[in-house]
């Protein structure tokens, strides 16, 4: 609706309510220039997303979705397992790659409440990007507070010990999401040979 007159329907492609704000936002913009509500329809529609952002990625051999997103924060973490909710699916699982050590953790406690929803949360190493490992933060810790909130969260150091973990217990209908800002996506890709 714009000053009570109605704009037609819009529909997405992507999902999660972050993506609805910002075909909101898109639609406000190209109508304050003059576009044409059956181009921003047609636009919209046809937009599949960004990269590495809610990314499908393809099936496994045993029919499980494979998803990847670049979410490292935990507000981001919440809206893509938000949006994920929405997605069909059987069980969800959630492989996650912590970016930088100091991230970590100043926002461990966070992170500790950040997967609500999720089935099986798998915690990969540290991406430490431009930072050293100074001893005092680890996934390992980060997977032992999450556990005693009662998720079912395992710490694997290797992502090919993880791929095979994945590849062995997940099912048909399962939604696999690789997380984080580093190279946690080369796990979806593994899943996917």
């Amino acid at each position: 609706m714009n000053k009570g007159k109605n704009m037609g329907r819009f529909a997405l492609r992507v999902p999660g309510k972050h993506n609805i704000y910002n075909a909101l936002a898109c639609i406000a913009a190209c109508h304050t220039i003059g576009i044409p509500e059956s181009k921003m329809q047609e636009a919209l529609l046809k937009y599949g997303g960004t990269h590495r952002r809610f990314e499908l990625k393809g099936k496994t051999s045993n029919q499980a979705v494979v998803i990847d997103d670049y979410a490292h924060h935990p507000t981001e973490i919440k809206a893509t397992l938000k949006a994920a909710m929405h997605y069909p699916h059987n069980r969800l699982w959630c492989i996650f790659q912590p970016h930088t050590y100091t991230r970590t953790k100043k926002l461990f406690n966070e992170f500790t409440e950040a997967f609500d929803g999720v089935d099986f949360l798998i915690l990969a190493d540290i991406y430490a990007a431009r930072e050293k490992d100074t001893g005092d933060i680890s996934s390992q810790m980060l997977a032992e507070a999450i556990s005693e909130k009662g998720l079912n969260c395992t710490y694997m150091p290797e992502f090919n010990e993880i791929a095979d973990y994945v590849r062995e217990n997940s099912q048909p209908g399962d939604l696999i999401i690789t997380m984080g800002a580093g190279n946690v996506y080369e796990i979806g890709d593994a899943l996917l040979k």
